[in-house]
């Protein structure tokens, strides 16, 4: 009876666990006063001063209220040293987005500040998930970045870790453009800070070029950015303000075919999802490397409203024009499940794949090779397999690696 006991705690809490890992799509709109609706704020900031204002009016749009995060000239130097909000259950692959201006620092114009928003997960610092997900030997660093550095307006830097261990051992990649000129700075992989990175070629550098959008300065109005994260391919974006039905792609990246899940450079392990402001006294932005100065004044950022939406909700019509405009067949595969049946319609020219099923948290449930007859491939999952469970369907064959996110029937 004690064993019976014991079991069902462990697996209440397990389920706990798994029930509170995930949200679904959601918009904050920074309404009201107080703290916001999907949003907790971070208390792990060891700062005096962690300032932040929700429903208040903007200072360039009066008649818009929004969520301000404030950097103080008390702040220690550090991610977590100022304002920090993140969810209260982890989110995974769909399309986040939002509306935001960063301060405007000309009368500090070599202050070193970020604004932060995008998803974040490390086995260094939580045990909510199962270490190591790819297998490579360092902590997962599960981590998509859009961020601004304020003095410095006209650029974007967007980033995507998979690992970080030690300060000097991760895996990253990276792309600055300035929007106001349409100018690549670079686009690297880089598994050192002392290393400027390996530039990056081919479909992991798509775009080539990028529209300028005339005056760009985030500091001077807001603007809404978006990534759209999925197993295969992170597409960061932003509304052309003169049109917003026109989507500028900043970048869209796609692994080769053929890496392995331990070289893979797109996460695919669920994470927070987060924004912050903060002083940093180490990273200068480009072209300005004096920029790493304390705050004389307290600066402001302003998030007029943060959207998630999980690729379930995302409606085709609702897809940015200019998202899909790569040059490169795009494959991909349809699959059925019903009564623990997959059926399978495969853009191949193999002979055999493999079959393989992973939960949310990136365990490996099944896997299973299968031959291909005229492009269709069906194999029916085991019991062990527990229905109605939302997983991570892979295929693999010798000339493509493929993933969606599948409901169990």
């Amino acid at each position: 009876m004690k064993q019976k006991i014991v079991f069902l705690v462990v697996f209440a809490v397990a389920a706990q666990i798994f029930a509170q890992s995930f949200m679904g799509s959601f918009t904050e709109n920074f309404n009201n006063a107080g703290l916001p609706t999907n949003f907790q704020f971070d208390m792990s900031a060891a700062s005096n001063r962690n300032v932040w204002e929700n429903g208040v009016f903007s200072e360039t749009e009066p008649q818009t209220r929004v969520m301000r995060l404030d950097m103080h000239p008390d702040n220690a130097a550090g991610a977590w040293q100022g304002p920090n909000f993140n969810t209260p259950r982890l989110t995974l692959f769909g399309r986040y987005s939002t509306r935001v201006r960063i301060p405007c620092v000309q009368d500090q114009p070599n202050v070193g500040g970020v604004v932060g928003f995008f998803t974040y997960y490390s086995d260094e610092w939580s045990s909510g998930q199962a270490p190591d997900w790819n297998q490579n030997g360092l902590f997962d660093n599960s981590e998509i970045d859009i961020e601004w550095l304020v003095a410095h307006p006209q650029l974007v830097y967007l980033t995507a870790w998979t690992d970080f261990q030690d300060g000097e051992n991760f895996r990253k990649i990276g792309r600055i453009v300035n929007m106001a000129t349409g100018e690549i700075l670079s686009t690297t992989f880089g598994t050192s800070f002392a290393s400027a990175g390996i530039p990056l070629t081919g479909v992991e550098n798509y775009p080539e070029t990028i529209r300028a959008i005339p005056n760009f300065d985030a500091s001077q109005n807001f603007y809404t950015y978006g990534f759209d994260w999925k197993t295969d391919n992170i597409r960061w974006w932003m509304l052309n303000p003169a049109d917003e039905s026109d989507t500028i792609v900043m970048w869209d990246y796609r692994e080769p075919h053929g890496r392995t899940l331990q070289d893979s450079r797109i996460t695919q392990k669920p994470a927070s999802f987060m924004f912050n402001f903060w002083h940093t006294n180490d990273w200068a932005a480009e072209g300005k490397p004096n920029s790493t100065e304390a705050p004389s004044r307290t600066f402001s950022a302003e998030f007029d409203w943060i959207k998630y939406e999980t690729l379930n909700d995302i409606p085709s019509s609702k897809t940015p024009q200019n998202l899909n405009n790569s040059p490169r067949a795009n494959k991909t595969f349809n699959a059925t499940i019903r009564n623990r049946q997959l059926n399978l319609s495969l853009p191949t020219t193999a002979q055999t794949a493999t079959i393989s099923i992973f939960d949310l948290r990136g365990r490996l449930l099944f896997e299973r090779a299968v031959k291909v007859n005229e492009n269709s491939a069906s194999i029916a999952f085991p019991r062990s397999i527990a229905k109605n469970q939302t997983a991570i369907l892979q295929v693999k064959t010798n000339d493509f690696n493929l993933s969606k996110r599948v409901l169990i029937k």
